[in-house]
């Protein structure tokens, strides 16, 4: 009953509020680096998720990951080792097709999870100072009831990723003057993502770097919150594809 209200109130472009997200969310696996080089704001991220009432496993991911169908949404962090993902082709091909919702914003994989082609700096990449966003996509659930146009969404000077994602993606927001970057994007299952790929789940990229939840305004933690929530109402399919 909870997952069918929240999917009324997503579709209906609500983002959902904190009460009824408090009651019993679900369960996230959290694939992080535990200490990163620089730090990180994961635990920040790992604290606010269990605020709006779901129960995280933490997990580094490799070499022993959960299994991903005893949750109800994956989230991935910049933070994990994707040299060690990109070489483990059991793990992350795991990843890229199982049932399961998944948000992350960690560009260096969306390659490997066919949310976009392989040309680094050209299918995707990273900015210097991507605190500027172009909403283009305002009446989807993702875009939080943000209204279109150009806005912030953390300080000035944070890094950003983007991707250049397939045809059937949603993309909700871009870099200011160039519409291939994409900084929020997301991918309805049964859609075609690149490599001619069909979503298995929901899909979502949000381009944040290690420390930017730390630094988002008002703006941006909509954002983030509407990405998780839209993911995680999304239909769960364990069992098609291993």
């Amino acid at each position: 009953m909870r997952g069918a209200f929240a999917a009324a109130l997503l579709l209906a472009g609500a983002v959902l509020p904190a009460s009824v997200q408090a009651a019993d969310a679900g369960r996230i696996l959290f694939l992080m680096r535990a200490d990163p080089p620089g730090g990180s704001a994961d635990p920040q991220v790992k604290a606010h998720l269990e605020q709006l009432g779901y129960r995280v496993t933490a997990s580094e991911g490799l070499p022993a990951m959960p299994d991903p169908c005893g949750f109800d949404l994956v989230v991935m962090s910049s933070t994990v080792r994707s040299n060690q993902f990109t070489a483990d082709r059991t793990v992350i091909t795991r990843l890229r097709d199982m049932g399961v919702p998944l948000v992350t914003w960690e560009n260096d994989l969306l390659d490997d999870l066919w949310m976009t082609g392989l040309r680094r700096d050209t299918d995707f990449g990273e900015l210097e100072t991507g605190h500027y966003i172009w909403l283009v996509r305002a009446p989807h659930p993702l875009a939080a009831g943000v209204p279109a146009g150009l806005g912030t969404w953390t300080e000035a000077r944070t890094p950003a990723g983007w991707g250049k994602p397939g045809l059937g993606a949603d993309i909700i927001m871009t870099w200011p003057g160039e519409p291939d970057k994409a900084t929020l994007f997301g991918y309805e299952a049964g859609v075609t993502m690149d490599h001619d790929h069909l979503a298995p789940a929901r899909r979502v990229f949000i381009g944040m770097e290690n420390n930017s939840f730390a630094r988002m305004t008002d703006t941006g933690r909509k954002l983030f919150d509407a990405a998780i929530a839209w993911a995680a109402s999304g239909r769960k399919s364990c069992g098609a594809k291993k």
